[in-house]
């Protein structure tokens, strides 16, 4: 049930690569806490989760940005019994004496002295916050930034800057949230953008989505919108950019709902309608994905699936968005549909002209028609000699040939054979190729391996050395074993300073050398 239920929210292929990153270990921690899982996620980066328990649906700092495998990664391992129960020490807590809190409290401390600079400040009293409080907050923020004014600014200062507006959320005031963003804005150059060239990565994006965060829990009017006019219109290097698209978030989308013609001029048009969905503006969202003026079409259908499913559907189908529809019913497992519409479209002239030319469509398709139950033997052929001629003309040659193989028509396969490899026709796919067609068409194949494994031979790397060494052994089981040696023999003799592609060879128990200018082949001893 709740594998069923995570697959409903994410759909089935997030679901499948989010299943992948558990079983790899990728998350590394999960703290339940107040309704949410907070979790960590080793990708292409570290990426930062957290899951809202009640619809299972996250954010993540990914560039996917919400609903991700990360997301999928974190449930799972929730699941599994593998997480940190933060709301059960929490319980723990509230009936501690107040010596066994000191201990706790003295303890954080010796490990990271940095956390008194938190303490100081966050004590909640009855009375609200005390003037005493603010002053003493905005001691702090000038003491941190004023050393950035003057030196670059690195990650560390961003983590230690975002905590400390976190943890003082409630006491920070109006006046020092834009004095920062004015700070910010004007002395960029000086801290370094939050740029790092090595990596050609930002990572600025916690101080201002945490100063968004607690501007939204303000009492707010005009003025305020005002005053962030003007400094964006000083921001030349667009640093305010995540403290607007910040305001998208559910929580204070709710909260700056009566700012919506201030927030559009901050925001692009697909960032807006994230926000009306977010604060409850059905209508006029809806309006804007209608007309969509520079919304995508998965964006549009994306958009109108949050607000009703049957109506995104209908709308899909009204505006030729099979792509966008088709992909859909993959993801939520609905191959049947997604195949059905597949054949539709593709046997009408107009409707096939609205398919994007997208290998990720294609491949979910080919997914489908594989899971589908609902065409006949014959009709299953007919889709899949479509879908082959489709991928042929988009030179997808990777899928042609798993499309070829589920047909098992290898004439149509044949005309593969002398294809080069390139991003849509990798080395494993071309090898699986000749591999399948080797019997039948033992000629073509044969030359082809043989300048198949050349080319891979001159690109001088490892894998490519490794894919030549399996094009050379293919060869062997085609050809007499004399005329092999002999092949490899005449390899040697022109490529013979080629370390790791005789490292390969080495591997496989053949070594060559060269005594008195005669080329020797030895096998290892079994």
């Amino acid at each position: 049930m709740r594998k069923s239920e995570i697959k409903r929210v994410y759909g089935e292929t997030i679901f499948e690569r989010g299943l992948e990153y558990f079983k790899e270990g990728r998350v590394t921690s999960v703290t339940k806490f107040r309704g949410k899982l907070i979790g960590e996620v080793v990708g292409t980066d570290r990426y930062k989760t957290e899951v809202d328990l009640d619809d299972f649906g996250c954010e993540c700092s990914c560039p996917y940005g919400r609903n991700c495998k990360h997301g999928v990664a974190v449930l799972l391992q929730y699941f599994n019994g593998e997480y940190t129960d933060g709301d059960e020490i929490m319980e723990e807590v509230e009936d501690m004496s107040r010596e066994e809190l000191m201990k706790i409290v003295e303890r954080l401390i010796s490990m990271n002295p940095e956390n008194l600079r938190y303490l100081d400040m966050y004590p909640a009293r009855e009375e609200g916050v005390s003037e005493k409080r603010v002053k003493a907050l905005d001691k702090q923020i000038k003491s941190m930034l004023h050393p950035i004014k003057h030196t670059y600014a690195d990650a560390g200062f961003v983590d230690d800057f975002a905590k400390l507006i976190r943890v003082n959320e409630d006491v920070i005031t109006k006046e020092q949230i834009l004095y920062v963003l004015d700070f910010l804005v004007k002395n960029c150059e000086e801290y370094g953008y939050f740029y790092d060239d090595y990596t050609d990565g930002y990572f600025g994006d916690a101080i201002f989505e945490s100063l968004c965060d607690a501007f939204a829990k303000k009492e707010l009017g005009d003025g305020d919108f005002e005053r962030l006019k003007d400094l964006r219109e000083e921001d030349d290097y667009g640093m305010l950019d995540p403290f607007f698209d910040r305001m998208v978030k559910e929580e204070n989308a709710r909260k700056l709902s009566d700012f919506v013609d201030y927030i559009h001029e901050f925001l692009d048009e697909t960032s807006y309608v994230e926000f009306l969905i977010n604060c409850g503006l059905i209508e006029k969202a809806k309006e804007l994905i209608e007309a969509g003026k520079s919304l995508s079409e998965e964006n549009r259908f994306r958009f109108y699936l949050r607000i009703n499913r049957e109506d995104a559907i209908e709308f899909a189908h009204r505006k030729g968005f099979y792509t966008s529809l088709i992909r859909y019913y993959h993801e939520i497992g609905a191959h049947d549909e997604a195949t059905g519409l597949f054949k539709e479209v593709i046997g009408d002239k107009e409707k096939k002209k609205r398919l994007k030319e997208d290998l990720y469509l294609y491949r979910d398709v080919f997914d489908s028609i594989k899971k589908s139950k609902a065409l006949s033997e014959s009709e299953t052929k007919e889709v899949l000699h479509a879908l082959f001629g489709i991928c042929y003309s988009l030179r997808y040659y990777a899928l042609c040939v798993d499309v070829g193989m589920k047909l098992g028509d290898k004439e149509i396969m044949r005309r593969l054979i002398g294809k080069k490899k390139d991003y849509y026709f990798d080395a494993e796919s071309k090898l699986k190729l000749l591999s399948h067609l080797r019997d039948e068409y033992s000629v073509e194949v044969e030359k082809e391996l043989k300048e198949f494994a050349e080319s891979l031979i001159e690109e001088k790397n490892n894998y490519a050395y490794e894919k030549a060494v399996e094009c050379v052994f293919l060869l062997r089981e085609m050809i007499s074993k004399e005329e092999w040696e002999e092949y490899v023999k005449g390899i040697y003799e022109v490529h013979s300073r080629k370390i790791n592609l005789w490292r390969e060879f080495k591997k496989r128990g053949i070594t060559l050398k060269r005594t008195k200018g005669v080329v020797e082949m030895e096998r290892k001893r079994k």
